[in-house]
């Protein structure tokens, strides 16, 4: 459920692709694919009902990349880029147990995770001003706050450059 879930964007379409899956299962429609993991061909079953009709986030209907809560960066993901993501981070699959899952290459797994983890730090970069009027440190501060990924706008030395700085940006 937490899978589908997240995958879906809501919890009533989440639990209504697991019982869809759940229940193609218990009457027959379907069945785990032999060989395979139970848990493994469990997620598959349900990524195969979920993609044969789901409602899939697309691009032109979602909310602005820029929300601040995880749901909303989840959304702003493709739903190749949100199912591998999920997979692998959230379910602890193997990038080849991920693969299988959704029917693509580990290759494809592996590119759509990096794609998703590139978007999300981008969403997460922000803007910083540092006040510092110590030189030394100020240059220490910029390196470490571009080193996770943020950009500096200004360095102030002092209250009156941080307000001018402010006012510019």
């Amino acid at each position: 459920r937490r899978y589908a879930r997240a995958l879906t964007g809501s919890q009533a379409s989440g639990d209504a692709h697991v019982r869809a899956a759940l229940t193609a299962l218990l009457e027959g429609d379907k069945a785990l694919i032999e060989g395979v993991p139970p848990g493994v061909g469990l997620y598959r079953l349900f990524h195969a009902i979920w993609q044969s009709g789901a409602e899939h986030f697309d691009e032109a209907s979602q909310p602005s990349a820029g929300g601040k809560t995880p749901e909303s960066r989840l959304k702003s993901l493709s739903a190749s880029k949100r199912a591998a993501l999920l997979l692998t981070a959230v379910e602890a699959f193997s990038l080849e147990e991920a693969a299988f899952i959704i029917d693509e290459s580990p290759e494809e797994v592996e590119t759509a995770i990096l794609g998703a983890q590139k978007t999300i730090d981008s969403q997460l970069a922000s803007k910083v001003l540092i006040i510092e009027d110590e030189p030394i440190i100020a240059m220490d501060l910029e390196a470490l706050v571009e080193g996770l990924g943020h950009r500096v706008i200004d360095v102030a030395r002092t209250r009156t450059e941080a307000a001018e700085a402010v006012a510019r940006q």
